[in-house]
């Protein structure tokens, strides 16, 4: 199916945040912790990722004339199940990560955002080249 320029200006808005992150040259732990700028801005910025992720998962469904789902990791099993998305359980895990952002915003723990940063970038990256493969 022929995806519309909506979804590549989205596709877009997650390159530009993963290139934002990436320009921070976060090196350690300690570094992330020691700052409350660069706190504020990855968690930020991984939000808007995800945020980007569950509209573009929305839109998917409806110009393939599916309702969406009762929840937004129920929106990306459907486009899994649908062969749109590959089955990376990770996915969903983003979608609840950025559901502890918006619920538990008082304290995120650090050690989960470090985790993102150093090993779990890469799957918006493989979103948006699942999502292209498809358009």
């Amino acid at each position: 199916m022929k995806y519309n320029g909506i979804i590549e200006s989205k596709l877009r808005i997650i390159e530009l945040k993963l290139a934002e992150i990436e320009s921070w040259h976060i090196a350690s732990f300690i570094q992330l912790r020691d700052s409350s700028l660069l706190q504020n801005a990855v968690e930020r910025a991984l939000q808007v990722c995800t945020e980007v992720m569950i509209d573009i998962s929305e839109r998917i469904l409806a110009l393939n004339e599916v309702p969406p789902m009762p929840s937004a990791s129920e929106n990306i099993l459907k486009l899994q199940e649908l062969g749109i998305l590959s089955a990376l359980p990770e996915y969903g895990d983003m979608v609840r990560f950025r559901n502890f952002i918006v619920h538990r915003y008082e304290k995120i723990d650090l050690e989960i955002i470090f985790g993102i940063l150093k090993n779990k970038l890469f799957l918006f990256n493989e979103f948006i080249d699942e999502v292209r493969r498809q358009s």
